[in-house]
């Protein structure tokens, strides 16, 4: 395995934590659920608020840019005008089964998110095909297992034992992060901590008969991975542009309107997503309409991140490649 000489957030550390390997949101997650279960709704929320929908909202951070506007317009029809016919198709669909329509929504979540894994071990110069198998056949195995049937390894643990459990992964975890990783078998940890947490995903369907937290769960180190990698990027693009290496008043002037837009987006998309789930108490649970406009958004960014981040195309390269390293010469 190679050693990593590269960072994203310009601190090797906070690359495992909130990249390679941010195990720490399933621990919290699970930690304040069993511990706090009447808050268990709010903690939903709150994930969705500040984790899912500012994950999808960081999307159109790469539409501010004005330098994309013309690569956009260069490929409208295939960034613009295509996903519009897709989602009138979509929204034709939905009214004569939405549970088909959440079942792609799963699926197109699970290519996108096990392709960053795999565009994560890349980063990490881990292009050893197995890696990527390995991935790709416990992320859709989970998928179909878990959509099939939420939560069939689920078992009747008490709190106490979860507790000590959780306990246990944490000083795993801070021991694997914080320990010198330059000799022995230490040196392969770093490495295979990409590994681990693209593999571990989707678990949580297993254990969790609720798909919407299993999801929250798993998935939750995806969207810290994403904001992470995005706007660690962007403020990089906006630093440079200003010709400091600090962060500038330039850089929080142009990062303001970013902020602002993804907590204004987060906010419609999360109150648009609660109230438009079904009452699982009821007879007959179903979708609102209203829970099919986020999920038309987040078709959009499965769809629109696939162009993004294509590191093959020219503009792109030169774009958003070329800031994704804090040390990249």
């Amino acid at each position: 395995m190679t050693e990593k000489i590269k960072t994203i957030t310009s601190n090797g550390i906070l690359d495992d934590i909130f990249i390679n390997c941010p195990l720490w949101f399933p621990i919290i997650y699970i930690f304040i659920a069993i511990n706090f279960p009447s808050g268990g709704k709010l903690l939903f929320i709150l994930s969705l608020f500040l984790f899912a929908e500012t994950h999808f909202a960081s999307t159109w951070v790469f539409f501010f840019d004005k330098e994309n506007w013309g690569w956009l317009k260069k490929n409208n029809y295939k960034l613009v005008f295509l996903p519009l016919y897709l989602a009138l198709i979509a929204i034709f669909a939905w009214y004569f089964s939405p549970s088909l329509i959440i079942i792609l929504h799963y699926l197109a979540s699970g290519w996108h998110v096990t392709k960053q894994s795999i565009g994560i071990l890349k980063i990490n110069k881990l292009t050893q095909k197995y890696y990527s198998f390995l991935i790709y056949l416990v992320s859709f195995l989970c998928l179909f297992v878990g959509l099939s049937n939420p939560g069939i390894l689920s078992t009747s643990l008490s709190v106490f034992e979860i507790n000590i459990l959780l306990i246990f992964c944490s000083i795993v975890y801070a021991w694997v992060l914080f320990s010198d990783k330059a000799y022995g078998p230490f040196k392969y940890l770093e490495s295979l901590m990409p590994v681990f947490t693209g593999t571990l995903i989707y678990v949580p369907l297993l254990f969790f008969k609720n798909l919407a937290v299993a999801t929250a769960v798993g998935v939750g180190m995806h969207w810290c991975q994403y904001i992470a990698i995005m706007w660690s990027t962007s403020l990089r693009k906006s630093q440079k542009k200003s010709n400091n290496k600090l962060i500038s008043s330039n850089t929080i002037k142009s990062s303001g309107p970013k902020i602002i837009f993804v907590f204004i987006y987060s906010l419609i998309m999360t109150s648009c997503a609660i109230y438009g789930m079904p009452d699982l108490k009821a007879e007959n649970p179903e979708y609102s309409l209203i829970y099919l406009f986020p999920l038309l958004f987040q078709f959009y960014h499965f769809y629109i991140d696939g162009f993004i981040w294509k590191f093959s195309d020219p503009h792109i390269k030169g774009s958003v490649m070329s800031y994704l390293f804090s040390n990249a010469k």
